[in-house]
């Protein structure tokens, strides 16, 4: 079901976006004569002599700890992290259809991006064909780690691009839902006070997820011929360790300590590639609320946290998507790496 707005409060609120758009320019600009934005950091590469880079994806479904786990990987000093080109590529193809993107709101916002910000790219050129392209013509001397949901690239698997690892990150569907619910309702927007069933496909597709993510490993294993290397974050949440090792292992990524612990980095995303609009939305947020409040968990955390009890009690809507990705979710879960069954190898 979706929500359709009235126009009179629509016009308030495209009113009000203007408004706010103007206010953070000017803070904006502010900041930059005075302090300037936090840019790339230059990292050095330890080459591993006759070691071709290793490019991996890792395909997530939401609040499944997906974004520590790309912290995480990023600590390596070999490693070029790219944030979810392909959920950008969907947003920016809906928006195109409704003809939002050409709107002077984001017109503003992107052009600021593109004067203050020197890492990433521009959002305007991103289209699932320019991200295909990107990840196969990348030649550079760093491993590549892709971090994606799986929304971004349903229907669109003609757009998966060759020459990488595929790997999956799931979690229980109790987990997932009810952190889901509870991130709307606190971080607010158009869905907070809503049920999950009334959310709109742009932000809960009709598999809700779980469906999309098995019909990516089918698609992976069974039509391309693939390696498919699936991890549940509870796994991952119990033994980070030995997990991050084996994941590493299976994947050719060089595995450090510093995977493990480093230092509370709300910055960390300026070595990421992702649009450079939304760089600057971070790094705006992180200065104006003291730290970032998309992920702040994941960006101010300096490891692995702590696996969470399955709620003892949970919301009708939490409960009914739960229980139709489970059969999805169970059949995933079978198929995952053990570090048991890994280290009997």
């Amino acid at each position: 079901m979706q929500i359709k707005m009235p126009a009179k409060a629509m016009r308030l609120g495209q009113r009000y976006a203007m408004l706010s758009i103007i206010t953070a320019s000017l803070f904006l600009f502010t900041k930059l004569i005075t302090t300037g934005t936090p840019q790339s950091q230059t990292i050095r590469r330890d080459v591993i002599a006759d070691k071709p880079p290793t490019r991996v994806f890792l395909w997530a479904v939401p609040r499944s700890v997906s974004t520590t786990l790309l912290i995480s990987l990023s600590q390596s000093p070999d490693v070029e992290a790219w944030f979810e080109p392909y959920l950008f590529a969907s947003q920016m193809e809906h928006f195109r259809l409704s003809g939002e993107s050409v709107s002077l709101q984001w017109g503003l916002k992107m052009t600021l991006a593109s004067l203050s910000v020197t890492h990433g790219y521009d959002m305007r050129d991103v289209s699932f064909t320019w991200v295909k392209q990107q990840l196969e013509n990348y030649n550079g001397d760093k491993n590549v780690i892709v971090k994606d949901m799986v929304k971004g690239i349903a229907g669109k698997f003609n757009n998966i691009p060759n020459g990488y690892t595929h790997t999956f990150l799931i979690r229980h569907p109790l987990r997932v839902f009810a952190s889901y619910k509870q991130k709307h309702n606190t971080e607010g927007g158009m869905n907070k006070g809503l049920k999950l069933t009334e959310f709109s496909s742009c932000w809960i597709p009709s598999g809700y997820f779980f469906k999309e993510m098995y019909d990516l490993v089918h698609h992976i294993r069974d039509v391309l011929k693939l390696k498919v290397i699936i991890i549940d974050s509870d796994d991952l949440l119990e033994n980070p360790e030995e997990m991050i090792k084996a994941y590493c292992k299976e994947t050719g990524l060089t595995y450090s300590d510093t995977m493990l612990n480093w230092e509370p980095n709300n910055d960390i995303w300026w070595n990421w590639m992702l649009p450079k609009e939304t760089s600057l939305k971070w790094w705006w947020r992180s200065v104006y609320y003291g730290y970032n409040p998309t992920h702040k968990t994941s960006f101010s955390q300096s490891g692995f946290g702590e696996k969470m009890d399955l709620p003892d009690h949970v919301d009708d809507d939490v409960r009914e998507l739960a229980q139709a990705s489970m059969k999805y979710y169970n059949e995933l879960f079978t198929q995952r790496l053990q570090v048991a069954s890994y280290e009997s190898h």
